[in-house]
């Protein structure tokens, strides 16, 4: 369970703009799904750069 970044799949469209703006690479698009996961929240920098780019507000840090 992400306590950390949450990520509504429902809304997700699986761009990537998150993953390719994450420095930590912690966001990658599941090629099952086409939807944005998370490997290791705890690595997360919590800058929110991810939250922002993301064109359907499917991410949020909290």
């Amino acid at each position: 369970m992400n306590n950390i970044v949450l990520i509504n799949e429902g809304l997700c469209i699986g761009c990537a703009k998150c993953v390719e703006l994450c420095p930590k690479k912690i966001l990658y698009i599941d090629v099952k799904t086409g939807k944005c996961k998370v490997s290791d929240e705890s690595k997360c920098d919590r800058l929110r750069g991810c939250e922002r780019i993301c064109p359907v507000d499917a991410i949020k840090i909290i």
